[in-house]
Protein backbone atom coordinates (compact mmCIF):
# COMPACT_ATOMS: atom_id res chain seq x y z
CA UNK A 1 0.00 0.00 0.00
CA UNK A 2 2.86 2.34 0.87
CA UNK A 3 4.57 1.63 -2.47
CA UNK A 4 1.37 2.53 -4.35
CA UNK A 5 1.12 5.84 -2.46
CA UNK A 6 4.75 6.70 -3.30
CA UNK A 7 4.16 5.87 -6.99
CA UNK A 8 1.04 7.99 -7.05
CA UNK A 9 2.87 10.94 -5.45
CA UNK A 10 5.65 10.57 -8.05
CA UNK A 11 3.13 10.77 -10.88
CA UNK A 12 1.44 13.81 -9.37
CA UNK A 13 4.84 15.54 -9.12
CA UNK A 14 5.11 15.49 -12.93
CA UNK A 15 2.86 18.43 -13.62
CA UNK A 16 4.67 20.22 -16.44
CA UNK A 17 5.21 19.21 -20.04
CA UNK A 18 8.96 19.72 -19.71
CA UNK A 19 9.09 16.97 -17.07
CA UNK A 20 7.41 14.52 -19.44
CA UNK A 21 9.89 15.35 -22.22
CA UNK A 22 12.87 15.01 -19.89
CA UNK A 23 11.71 11.63 -18.53
CA UNK A 24 11.06 10.35 -22.07
CA UNK A 25 14.55 11.45 -23.10
CA UNK A 26 16.16 9.74 -20.10
CA UNK A 27 14.12 6.58 -20.67
CA UNK A 28 15.38 6.49 -24.28
CA UNK A 29 18.97 6.86 -23.06
CA UNK A 30 19.44 10.16 -24.89
CA UNK A 31 21.40 13.19 -23.78
CA UNK A 32 20.45 16.80 -24.47
CA UNK A 33 23.21 16.84 -27.08
CA UNK A 34 21.54 13.88 -28.84
CA UNK A 35 18.18 15.68 -28.92
CA UNK A 36 19.86 18.90 -30.10
CA UNK A 37 21.45 16.96 -32.98
CA UNK A 38 18.10 15.46 -33.98
CA UNK A 39 16.08 18.66 -33.75
CA UNK A 40 18.68 21.34 -34.68
CA UNK A 41 17.64 23.23 -31.51
CA UNK A 42 20.34 24.56 -29.18
CA UNK A 43 20.87 22.74 -25.88
CA UNK A 44 20.09 25.80 -23.75
CA UNK A 45 16.70 26.12 -25.44
CA UNK A 46 16.04 22.42 -24.86
CA UNK A 47 16.94 22.90 -21.18
CA UNK A 48 14.47 25.79 -21.00
CA UNK A 49 11.74 23.56 -22.50
CA UNK A 50 12.47 20.82 -19.95
CA UNK A 51 12.17 23.40 -17.15
CA UNK A 52 9.02 24.84 -18.77
CA UNK A 53 10.86 28.20 -18.60
CA UNK A 54 9.51 29.56 -21.88
CA UNK A 55 10.85 33.07 -21.21
CA UNK A 56 14.33 31.76 -22.08
CA UNK A 57 13.27 30.93 -25.67
CA UNK A 58 13.85 33.41 -28.54
CA UNK A 59 10.14 34.14 -28.91
CA UNK A 60 6.87 32.56 -27.82
CA UNK A 61 5.92 32.20 -31.47
CA UNK A 62 8.19 29.18 -31.69
CA UNK A 63 7.65 27.62 -28.24
CA UNK A 64 5.05 25.10 -29.43
CA UNK A 65 7.02 24.21 -32.55
CA UNK A 66 10.18 23.54 -30.53
CA UNK A 67 8.26 21.40 -28.02
CA UNK A 68 6.67 19.37 -30.82
CA UNK A 69 10.09 18.78 -32.39
CA UNK A 70 11.40 17.60 -29.01
CA UNK A 71 8.40 15.25 -28.71
CA UNK A 72 9.13 13.72 -32.13
CA UNK A 73 12.76 13.15 -31.13
CA UNK A 74 11.76 11.14 -28.02
CA UNK A 75 8.74 9.34 -29.57
CA UNK A 76 6.04 11.23 -27.66
CA UNK A 77 2.73 12.28 -29.34
CA UNK A 78 3.60 15.73 -30.66
CA UNK A 79 -0.03 16.90 -30.94
CA UNK A 80 -0.63 16.23 -27.22
CA UNK A 81 2.65 17.89 -26.24
CA UNK A 82 1.81 20.94 -28.39
CA UNK A 83 -1.64 21.26 -26.79
CA UNK A 84 -0.17 20.90 -23.28
CA UNK A 85 2.42 23.62 -23.95
CA UNK A 86 -0.28 25.99 -25.21
CA UNK A 87 -2.27 25.41 -22.03
CA UNK A 88 0.78 26.17 -19.91
CA UNK A 89 1.44 29.36 -21.88
CA UNK A 90 -2.15 30.47 -21.31
CA UNK A 91 -1.90 29.65 -17.58
CA UNK A 92 1.36 31.59 -17.25
CA UNK A 93 -0.14 34.56 -19.07
CA UNK A 94 -3.26 34.49 -16.87
CA UNK A 95 -1.17 34.35 -13.67
CA UNK A 96 0.80 37.39 -14.84
CA UNK A 97 -2.31 39.54 -15.26
CA UNK A 98 -2.74 42.23 -12.60
CA UNK A 99 -5.64 41.71 -10.24
CA UNK A 100 -8.44 44.18 -10.79
CA UNK A 101 -9.95 45.78 -7.71
CA UNK A 102 -13.14 47.73 -8.07
CA UNK A 103 -12.88 51.22 -6.63
CA UNK A 104 -15.78 53.52 -6.11
CA UNK A 105 -14.71 57.05 -5.14
CA UNK A 106 -16.91 58.66 -2.54
CA UNK A 107 -15.10 61.93 -2.47
CA UNK A 108 -14.40 63.56 -5.89
CA UNK A 109 -11.71 65.68 -4.26
CA UNK A 110 -9.73 62.53 -3.36
CA UNK A 111 -9.87 61.06 -6.90
CA UNK A 112 -9.88 63.69 -9.65
CA UNK A 113 -11.65 62.96 -12.95
CA UNK A 114 -8.38 62.91 -14.91
CA UNK A 115 -6.86 60.27 -12.62
CA UNK A 116 -9.94 58.06 -12.92
CA UNK A 117 -9.82 58.33 -16.72
CA UNK A 118 -6.14 57.31 -16.79
CA UNK A 119 -6.82 54.36 -14.47
CA UNK A 120 -9.63 53.06 -16.70
CA UNK A 121 -7.50 53.54 -19.83
CA UNK A 122 -4.61 51.52 -18.35
CA UNK A 123 -6.91 48.69 -17.21
CA UNK A 124 -8.54 48.56 -20.67
CA UNK A 125 -5.14 48.48 -22.37
CA UNK A 126 -3.98 45.61 -20.15
CA UNK A 127 -7.12 43.60 -20.90
CA UNK A 128 -6.79 44.17 -24.65
CA UNK A 129 -3.11 43.20 -24.56
CA UNK A 130 -3.83 40.04 -22.56
CA UNK A 131 -6.55 39.02 -25.03
CA UNK A 132 -4.24 39.68 -27.97
CA UNK A 133 -1.48 37.56 -26.44
CA UNK A 134 -3.94 34.73 -25.75
CA UNK A 135 -5.18 34.83 -29.34
CA UNK A 136 -1.61 34.91 -30.62
CA UNK A 137 -0.46 31.95 -28.52
CA UNK A 138 -3.55 29.86 -29.24
CA UNK A 139 -2.47 29.41 -32.89
CA UNK A 140 -0.17 26.53 -33.79
CA UNK A 141 3.10 28.09 -35.08
CA UNK A 142 3.74 25.23 -37.47
CA UNK A 143 0.37 25.32 -39.26
CA UNK A 144 -2.07 28.24 -39.27
CA UNK A 145 0.38 30.90 -38.05
CA UNK A 146 3.11 29.93 -40.49
CA UNK A 147 0.51 29.74 -43.28
CA UNK A 148 -0.59 33.30 -42.48
CA UNK A 149 3.03 34.47 -42.40
CA UNK A 150 3.61 32.78 -45.76
CA UNK A 151 0.69 34.70 -47.24
CA UNK A 152 2.11 37.95 -45.84
CA UNK A 153 5.51 37.14 -47.33
CA UNK A 154 3.98 36.40 -50.75
CA UNK A 155 1.94 39.60 -50.63
CA UNK A 156 5.02 41.66 -49.76
CA UNK A 157 7.03 40.43 -52.73
CA UNK A 158 7.93 43.29 -55.08
CA UNK A 159 10.76 43.83 -57.60
CA UNK A 160 13.72 45.88 -56.44
CA UNK A 161 14.33 49.29 -58.00
CA UNK A 162 17.67 50.14 -59.65
CA UNK A 163 19.71 52.90 -57.98
CA UNK A 164 21.10 55.73 -60.06
CA UNK A 165 24.67 55.14 -58.89
CA UNK A 166 24.77 51.39 -59.60
CA UNK A 167 27.13 51.83 -62.55
CA UNK A 168 29.73 53.50 -60.34
CA UNK A 169 30.19 50.48 -58.07
CA UNK A 170 33.22 48.28 -58.81
CA UNK A 171 32.52 44.76 -60.06
CA UNK A 172 33.19 42.12 -57.37
CA UNK A 173 35.82 39.45 -57.95
CA UNK A 174 34.88 35.98 -59.17
CA UNK A 175 33.59 33.41 -56.66
CA UNK A 176 33.86 29.64 -57.17
CA UNK A 177 30.64 27.81 -58.05
CA UNK A 178 31.12 25.46 -55.07
CA UNK A 179 32.09 28.21 -52.62
CA UNK A 180 30.94 27.63 -49.02
CA UNK A 181 27.67 29.23 -47.92
CA UNK A 182 27.93 30.64 -44.38
CA UNK A 183 25.14 32.09 -42.21
CA UNK A 184 26.12 34.48 -39.39
CA UNK A 185 23.79 35.71 -36.65
CA UNK A 186 23.91 39.47 -36.19
CA UNK A 187 21.50 39.05 -33.26
CA UNK A 188 19.61 36.01 -31.99
CA UNK A 189 17.66 34.78 -35.01
CA UNK A 190 15.51 31.77 -35.90
CA UNK A 191 16.14 30.06 -39.25
CA UNK A 192 14.42 27.12 -40.92
CA UNK A 193 15.15 24.88 -43.89
CA UNK A 194 12.19 23.98 -46.15
CA UNK A 195 11.95 20.98 -48.44
CA UNK A 196 10.55 21.06 -51.99
CA UNK A 197 6.96 20.99 -50.68
CA UNK A 198 7.52 24.03 -48.44
CA UNK A 199 7.51 22.00 -45.21
CA UNK A 200 10.05 23.05 -42.60
CA UNK A 201 12.03 19.91 -41.85
CA UNK A 202 14.82 21.46 -39.80
CA UNK A 203 15.20 24.64 -37.80
CA UNK A 204 17.73 26.15 -35.42
CA UNK A 205 18.66 29.44 -33.78
CA UNK A 206 21.84 31.44 -34.31
CA UNK A 207 23.23 33.42 -31.40
CA UNK A 208 24.85 36.83 -32.03
CA UNK A 209 28.19 36.22 -33.76
CA UNK A 210 27.54 32.49 -34.27
CA UNK A 211 28.35 31.14 -37.75
CA UNK A 212 26.85 28.12 -39.48
CA UNK A 213 28.23 26.67 -42.71
CA UNK A 214 25.36 25.17 -44.67
CA UNK A 215 26.04 21.48 -45.50
CA UNK A 216 26.20 20.65 -49.24
CA UNK A 217 23.17 18.36 -48.88
CA UNK A 218 21.13 21.25 -47.46
CA UNK A 219 22.19 23.49 -50.33
CA UNK A 220 20.79 21.01 -52.84
CA UNK A 221 17.64 19.89 -50.97
CA UNK A 222 16.40 22.85 -48.94
CA UNK A 223 15.65 26.56 -49.10
CA UNK A 224 16.06 29.08 -46.27
CA UNK A 225 13.35 30.86 -44.28
CA UNK A 226 13.54 33.39 -41.44
CA UNK A 227 11.28 35.99 -39.87
CA UNK A 228 14.09 38.48 -39.06
CA UNK A 229 16.05 38.96 -42.32
CA UNK A 230 18.04 41.88 -40.95
CA UNK A 231 19.47 39.69 -38.17
CA UNK A 232 21.29 37.25 -40.47
CA UNK A 233 24.30 37.71 -42.74
CA UNK A 234 24.68 35.37 -45.74
CA UNK A 235 28.06 35.00 -47.45
CA UNK A 236 29.22 32.92 -50.42
CA UNK A 237 32.95 32.32 -50.47
CA UNK A 238 33.33 35.27 -48.12
CA UNK A 239 31.19 37.61 -50.25
CA UNK A 240 28.22 39.23 -48.49
CA UNK A 241 25.06 38.78 -50.57
CA UNK A 242 23.25 41.56 -48.71
CA UNK A 243 20.01 41.50 -46.73
CA UNK A 244 17.74 38.72 -47.95
CA UNK A 245 14.43 40.49 -47.32
CA UNK A 246 12.63 43.46 -45.75
CA UNK A 247 13.17 43.92 -42.01
CA UNK A 248 10.83 42.05 -39.63
CA UNK A 249 9.12 40.21 -42.51
CA UNK A 250 8.94 36.45 -43.00
CA UNK A 251 10.95 35.47 -46.07
CA UNK A 252 11.03 31.97 -47.49
CA UNK A 253 12.15 29.96 -50.53
CA UNK A 254 15.61 31.60 -50.34
CA UNK A 255 17.77 29.39 -52.57
CA UNK A 256 21.04 28.37 -50.93
CA UNK A 257 22.81 27.50 -54.17
CA UNK A 258 25.94 29.66 -54.64
CA UNK A 259 24.94 30.70 -58.17
CA UNK A 260 21.52 31.92 -57.00
CA UNK A 261 23.01 33.75 -53.99
CA UNK A 262 25.62 35.41 -56.19
CA UNK A 263 22.86 36.53 -58.55
CA UNK A 264 21.02 37.95 -55.54
CA UNK A 265 24.21 39.74 -54.44
CA UNK A 266 24.59 41.30 -57.89
CA UNK A 267 20.96 42.38 -57.79
CA UNK A 268 21.49 43.95 -54.36
CA UNK A 269 24.62 45.73 -55.59
CA UNK A 270 22.82 47.17 -58.63
CA UNK A 271 19.71 48.14 -56.66
CA UNK A 272 21.56 49.71 -53.74
CA UNK A 273 19.07 48.05 -51.33
CA UNK A 274 18.14 44.49 -50.30
CA UNK A 275 15.90 42.64 -52.72
CA UNK A 276 12.42 41.90 -51.41
CA UNK A 277 11.74 38.89 -53.63
CA UNK A 278 12.91 35.53 -52.20
CA UNK A 279 14.57 33.21 -54.75
CA UNK A 280 12.36 30.49 -56.11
Amino acid sequence: MADEEVAEQGELAITRTGDKLRLAREAAGLSLADVASRTRITQRHLEAIEKSDFSELPGRTYVTGFARAYARAVDLPEAEIGAAVRRELEEDEYAARPAYEAYEPTDPARLPTARLAWTLAIVAALLVSAYGVWRFLSVEPDDALIAAQNRDADASEAPATVADDAATKPAPGPVAADAPVVLTGLSEVWIGFDDATGKTENWRTLDPGETYEVPPAYIEQFTLRTSIPQAIKVTVGGRDVGQIGPADTLVKNISLKPADLLARAEGNDSAGAPAATPAR
